[in-house]
């Protein structure tokens, strides 16, 4: 006798996408941190494991990337899929979490992942859901905080010395939101101080392309060389041409294009090259003359990130080359061995650096490429693994990764957005949505 239904022999369609969304949410209940201060998270499961000093210093319980805001956002996205109101207010309990502990000083730290910006992003998406005053005043007070904490020094302002998109840049990307929101140009103004301020540790080179060294790895993982520059979107050029372009787009001001341009000739002449596709070195070497052999895949430091970037530019000029680029960066992806192949840039299930950040490129592709086709049947394929790759039990289902990646004896299951099982499940509603024509807001660098 066949038996069909047997766990092993069934295949995984689109309703399994939802139903891991929402057994994800099961576990991560279970992991909840309830008080007269509102609800949050744990940040991981540590089941048999302790927090290291890179993971307590970063991931926090308040953030987009780990913690509140994103788990916050991710029981947002839940509701726009199943319209249960139980879901709604997950995520007004992590608001009220938010709102009733935060600090001015708090905005010393203004990024857009880790920072102060990226609890304004979900409060103000918690805002569109309820009309509820007090989230879109706080996502102003955040904007003017952000300001008022900055450190001014030579004609310039930063704040905790990291200048990259990640940490200065999420300031500038925050204030150009508010000033969409708000139609106050005073945040205009803000985002080009802070811009102007990066712009002065730009590196020029011979040909006129600019790069900018904002963050040397070999200082914090002792098995990379010192003097290295990470270019990509997180911590490099990719993140700062993203910035320029997103600021001309408000301002129509053709000198940060130009900045930009001259940022993305930089790219394209360290990319290493195969046929019809291309892909950005996790890092360049300045007085090397071949590339550094270690190619990541996803959203920090990899052909996910540097493609929003590419995206950006062709939605800003309607200039081909760029759409054209962000192909040649999908084909990367492919050649690589997407989504089955576990190569040494492509490990975790995550947004981060993960499965999930190149599923929700798949189906960013799918609305922005020529070839719908292509991107979603990858970003099915992604799907289907990442739905399968889960491990599940009676407490619900969850994804366990190593977050630093130079100790991927170092597993945990994390709960957060970025980093963490909410992420995951989180690309996999993206992906039931476009497939089931229901609106569910993207991240912030997709909408």
């Amino acid at each position: 006798m066949a038996y069909k239904r047997i766990s092993v022999f069934q295949q995984t369609g689109v309703e399994e996408y939802l139903e891991t969304a929402v057994k994800t949410a099961e576990w991560i209940k279970k992991h909840e941190i309830v008080d007269e201060k509102g609800k949050r998270w744990k940040i991981g499961s540590t089941e048999g494991k302790v927090l290291d000093k890179a993971e307590s210093d970063f991931l926090t319980e308040r953030s987009l990337y780990s913690g509140a805001a994103g788990i916050g956002f991710f029981f947002i996205q839940l509701y726009e899929a199943t319209k249960e109101e139980q879901y709604l207010q997950e995520a007004k309990d992590a608001a009220k979490y938010l709102l009733t502990t935060y600090r001015a000083v708090f905005a010393e730290d203004p990024g857009i992942h880790s920072g102060v910006a990226g609890e304004g992003f979900f409060l103000e998406i918690l805002y569109q859901k309820t009309g509820e005053k007090l989230y879109r005043d706080q996502v102003v007070k955040i904007a003017d905080d952000i300001y008022e904490q900055a450190i001014r020094e030579n004609g310039g302002i930063h704040w905790k010395g990291f200048f990259d998109y990640m940490g200065d840049g999420g300031a500038i990307a925050y204030w150009l939101y508010t000033a969409e929101l708000t139609n106050d140009k005073k945040y205009v103004g803000y985002a080009k101080e802070a811009l102007d301020s990066i712009l002065k540790l730009q590196v020029q080179n011979d040909d006129g392309s600019i790069y900018f060294k904002l963050f040397d790895p070999g200082e914090y993982f002792d098995s990379l060389p010192l003097g290295g520059v990470v270019p990509n979107f997180a911590h490099g050029t990719a993140g700062i041409v993203y910035l320029l372009t997103k600021y001309y787009e408000q301002t129509k001001d053709d000198y940060y294009l130009g900045e930009a341009k001259k940022g993305v000739a930089f790219l394209k002449s360290i990319a290493v090259d195969d046929g019809d596709a291309s892909i950005v070195p996790y890092i360049y070497l300045e007085k090397e003359k071949k590339p550094y052999d270690v190619f990541y895949l996803g959203y920090c430091h990899g052909p996910v990130g540097d493609a929003i970037t590419f995206r950006e530019l062709y939605k800003a000029t309607g200039d081909e080359s760029y759409l054209a680029f962000y192909d040649r960066l999908t084909n990367a992806l492919i050649k690589a061995g997407v989504p089955d192949k576990r190569s040494a840039g492509y490990w975790n299930d995550c947004i981060c650096c993960g499965s999930s950040g190149v599923l929700l490129h798949f189906i960013d592709g799918s609305k922005t490429a020529d070839d719908r086709e292509k991107y979603l049947q990858y970003a099915n394929r992604t799907a289907v693994k990442l739905v399968n790759d889960a491990y599940k039990d009676v407490d619900g289902y969850r994804w366990y990764n190593a977050w630093t990646r130079v100790k991927p004896w170092d597993v945990d299951s994390h709960l957060g957005l970025f980093i963490g099982a909410a992420g995951s499940a989180s690309a996999l509603l993206s992906l039931y949505g476009e497939l089931k024509g229901i609106e569910i807001t993207p991240l912030f660098e997709y909408a």
